[in-house]
């Protein structure tokens, strides 16, 4: 099995601030970096979202879609790795 590795991912909506995306990525964080510097989308999967400061599935809030979102390198503005599943932090 892959490794995975844990990310929060903050984008520009223009005018109407900012989004934040909760997700895994096989990529570890150097690797993440260099897609960026090249201006290259990256993928998240295993989307969560938080509510009240708990994380929870994707599918609880959207069940039509898949649970991962491609990511344009020109919105984002910071990237932080979590230190394993958000889920199971304490």
């Amino acid at each position: 099995m892959a490794e995975k590795y844990w990310y929060k991912i903050e984008t520009s909506k223009d005018k109407e601030g900012t989004y934040h995306y909760h997700g895994s990525s096989p990529l570890p964080v150097e690797e993440l970096i260099a897609t960026l510097k090249h201006g290259d989308f990256i993928r998240l999967d295993e989307l969560l979202y938080m509510e009240r400061g708990v994380y929870k599935e994707w599918a609880e809030w959207d069940k039509t879609l898949v649970p991962a979102a491609y990511i344009s390198a020109s919105c984002i503005l910071s990237v932080m790795q979590y230190k394993s599943d958000p889920r199971t932090i304490s």
